[in-house]
């Protein structure tokens, strides 16, 4: 007694009722209680083919009879229910067992035996898979048993009998199971009870596992005893479990089974046939058969509502929306759209397929970044409760991104999607899952993937005979025309391709498409006319209501008038809420989607400009490289000028590969930029060994457009210090500080102990060169430079901090 979701089950069953649609209790209430039944069972049936295994058949009973407000024993009290509500059946179906339990005690004769049977029956069929149910369920018919062997009475014993056959089946025990039902049986032949050898024959037939060899013949007897008995509705049931086996193996004789279906329906009187025209539908579209389909899809519809029953419309809408889109209608949108529009946790095992395959076919419209915007929200706030769901969602991702021709993306959640399936039950795989296996067999066939293309071919094959259809082999012949080419097996490629292009061309004839349009534009009129009609009787009803009320609305119509105002602003100052928090939910959105874009383009700036800094780094040192060769063949002047020319270009290398070594591209650490500089000069120079050098260096970053040239200026005075101040091999030390002048003012300065300028130093060509240089680099920096030659010579400036100077300009 397997049975998944009980507790989402629990929660759905006890909210259906204020989810849904109301129901033309009219309808409903005029059948009698064997078409009562009927309606429960086949909804329940339905529910349970629908649903593809993620609900069983009890629970898809018990959905059915809250949404109908019968009683849950219903379907199973066939054999002795008598059309009154017993007061135990009343403490069942209100949730008061223990209760029920007490009365139990209380009672006796009749009434005892049938309040056994019925918490025997509740235990057997009763959500979830507690064994201390089962248990509940034995002790109870063991003890209506002990009654009705007292009673003496064949009904009561062939019930219990029944209800414990029904036991070891859901314990699997079938062999013990037939043995009880078929006792059952033989004790009504002996009893000549052709109405109780019928119901015992169709119990017998209808408990027989799904798939199993005996059941279609059993099932096909008992519809011929059923039917000689005068049992009209339970030869409808029993023909609906004959549809449920054909529909697994053999969709022509599920086809032929829906029509007498319908017909029995009919001359029973039993209104609500739209199930079957819906299941006859689904057959048609997915082998092709688009007219039919969307002719019984729409009468389908068309039932539904006539007769209100609209609490499962999420069932039906998506068929017609699934036959739009296989005859290439961008209208099945609005089916798929309108099946989940109410959607909430509670109804989630309803429209969530729906929701899936509304995003799977918006690819095809929008493209798959528009499906996977609509996916995902609702993916997250309703996650998927089924492996059914969690596995076509999957799909659907794998499809959005082939469409975005992600393809390691798709790949990866069609995998996902092929292991979950091998764990679907086989007796529920219908269309969908040899379809998709066929979908992606051509995505890997596109991309020229041959093994992994006959691997899904493979797996598609053994559904070929039953599943397939027109659009089925459409894609197969394009699929092997593929591989022929890849093989270079031209000649079938050919072949293949013809075979592809007659099919699609047929699939959807000119005069199929305008007897699709008439009947579209039928069903419209007819419920154009229907809302007319209903229009007018509301006004004739009004009217009535005005003249009984006129009195009353002399005297209230001031208060009316002020009330409807009131409301009226109030309604009007919702809507315009409403409609602000949409405009401002929307530019959220916007913002958020361009803070995005802002963000991305501003760490590929960020990395452009550090690749430009790395490179910039590279041809200075070319360049210093190319200078280092040439000064091999200069001598005095000149080779003096191009090593000068080195320490300036290593000054602004030393800039760059900071800049793009760091996270920070628009500022330097200055500190860690002095001692480098002054680590290369003095590897630079012969003497520079005999010099102590002293840093006085604060923590301060600066931005790049004042550390180049104040990284120059250094260089400039190192420089001058290195060769002009200590001749002849001397000692002696040189100063270098960087310091906070106060919040926004730095000062540099190089101080040295050595000879100081002598007049001739003015003469030299190079330094005054120097001192140009550093002149300049001061005025662009809008800094003070001051030179003092008493006791060595000391270099200083003062600059505030974020002078946009423009280091590339050019330096004479």
């Amino acid at each position: 007694m397997v049975r998944s979701l009980s507790a989402f089950l629990f929660i759905l069953i006890s909210c259906l009722p204020c989810l849904s649609q109301s129901i033309s209790e009219k309808v409903v209430d005029q059948y009698d209680i064997s078409n009562k039944r009927l309606l429960a069972i086949s909804t329940g049936i339905n529910l349970y083919m629908m649903c593809q295994g993620q609900i069983d058949l009890d629970s898809a009973m018990l959905l059915s009879c809250d949404a109908y407000k019968f009683s849950r024993l219903l379907p199973y009290n066939e054999g002795y229910d008598n059309g009154r509500i017993s007061s135990g059946q009343s403490l069942i179906d209100s949730g008061l067992i223990e209760k029920a339990k007490l009365q139990f005690n209380r009672l006796a004769g009749d009434d005892q035996i049938r309040l056994a049977i019925q918490l025997g029956t509740y235990y057997l069929f009763k959500p979830g898979t507690v064994r201390t149910d089962l248990d509940q369920s034995l002790r109870y018919i063991r003890q209506a048993q002990r009654l009705a062997i007292r009673s003496g009475k064949p009904l009561w014993k062939n019930e219990c009998l029944s209800l414990l056959a029904k036991y070891h089946t859901q314990t699997g025990q079938i062999l013990i199971s037939q043995r009880y039902f078929s006792n059952v049986v033989l004790a009504n032949v002996r009893a000549n009870d052709k109405k109780g050898t019928a119901l015992a024959a169709a119990n017998q037939a209808i408990n027989l596992p799904m798939r199993h060899s005996d059941k279609i013949g059993s099932l096909q007897k008992a519809k011929t005893l059923c039917k000689q008995a005068g049992l009209k509705t339970k030869e409808i049931e029993i023909l609906s479990n004959i549809i449920v086996e054909y529909f697994i193996s053999d969709w022509k004789l599920a086809r032929v089974n829906y029509l007498e279906l319908i017909r029995l329906q009919k001359a029973s009187g039993f209104l609500h046939t739209h199930l079957a025209e819906n299941g006859i539908g689904y057959i048609d579209d997915v082998q092709g058969s688009y007219v039919s389909a969307l002719a019984h899809s729409l009468e389908a519809v068309k039932t539904m509502e006539k007769t209100g029953d609209t609490k499962f419309s999420a069932l039906f809408y998506p068929r017609l929306a699934s036959i739009y889109f296989h005859m290439d209608r961008k209208e099945g949108l609005t089916y798929y759209l309108k099946s989940i529009d109410n959607r909430s946790k509670e109804t989630q095992l309803f429209w969530y397929k729906s929701f899936i395959a509304c995003a799977g076919e918006m690819i095809k419209y929008y493209g798959g970044k528009k499906a996977l915007e609509f996916l995902t929200p609702i993916q997250n706030k309703f996650p998927p409760l089924t492996l059914f769901d969690k596995m076509n969602l999957y799909l659907v991702r794998g499809y959005c991104y082939a469409d975005l021709k992600q393809d390691r993306r798709a790949s990866y959640f069609f995998d996902l999607f092929t292991e979950m399936a091998k764990q679907f039950p086989p007796e529920f795989i219908y269309a969908e899952i040899p379809f998709a296996y066929l979908r992606i067999a051509e995505f890997y066939s596109g991309l020229g993937d041959q093994s992994r293309t006959k691997l899904y071919l493979a797996k598609v094959k053994p559904f070929l005979p039953s599943k397939g259809n027109m659009y089925f082999l459409c894609k197969l012949d394009l699929i092997n025309f593929r591989l022929d080419s890849l093989n270079k097996n031209y000649k079938s490629a050919i072949k293949n391709y013809q075979l592809f292009k007659e099919k699609s061309d047929s699939n959807l004839t000119l005069a199929a498409s305008k007897q699709i349009t008439f009947m579209q534009v039928q069903y419209d009129s007819r419920n154009k006319d229907a809302s007319i009609n209903s229009l007018t009787q509301q006004g004739e009803l009004k009217q009535v209501e005005l003249r009984r009320s006129q009195y009353v609305r002399i005297v209230a119509s001031g208060g009316v008038v002020l009330l409807l105002v009131i409301a009226g602003l109030l309604c009007y100052q919702f809507l315009e809420n409403k409609r602000s928090n949409e405009k401002l939910q929307l530019q959220r959105f916007e913002v958020y989607l361009k803070n995005r874009s802002l963000e991305q383009l501003l760490e590929e700036k960020q990395g452009l400009l550090k690749e430009v800094h790395h490179r910039v780094k590279n041809n200075l040192h070319t360049v210093m490289s190319l200078l280092e060769s040439q000064a091999a063949f200069l001598a005095n002047d000149a080779l003096s000028a191009v090593q000068d020319s080195q320490h300036r270009i290593q000054a602004m290398s030393l800039i760059h590969q900071k800049l793009y070594a760091s996270d920070n591209i628009t500022t330097i650490q200055v500190s860690i930029y002095i001692r480098e500089l002054v680590g290369y000069l003095r590897d630079s120079f012969a003497n520079a060994q005999k010099i102590r050098f002293q840093l006085e260096v604060d923590p301060i970053e600066l931005d790049v457009a004042q550390a180049i040239p104040l990284g120059l200026i250094l260089n400039e005075a190192l420089t001058n210090a290195l060769k002009y101040a200590f001749p002849d091999g001397r000692s002696g030390s040189i100063s270098i500080a960087f310091k906070h002048l106060d919040n926004r003012r730095f000062t540099l300065s190089i101080t040295d102990d050595g000879i100081g300028f002598r007049p001739n130093n003015f003469q030299d060509e190079d330094t005054l060169h120097g001192i140009r240089l550093m002149n300049e680099l001061c005025n662009k920096m809008q800094a003070n430079l001051n030179i003092n030659t008493i006791r060595g010579t000391s270099i200083s400036l003062v600059f505030f901090q974020n002078q946009k100077a423009k280091y590339y300009d050019k330096i004479s």
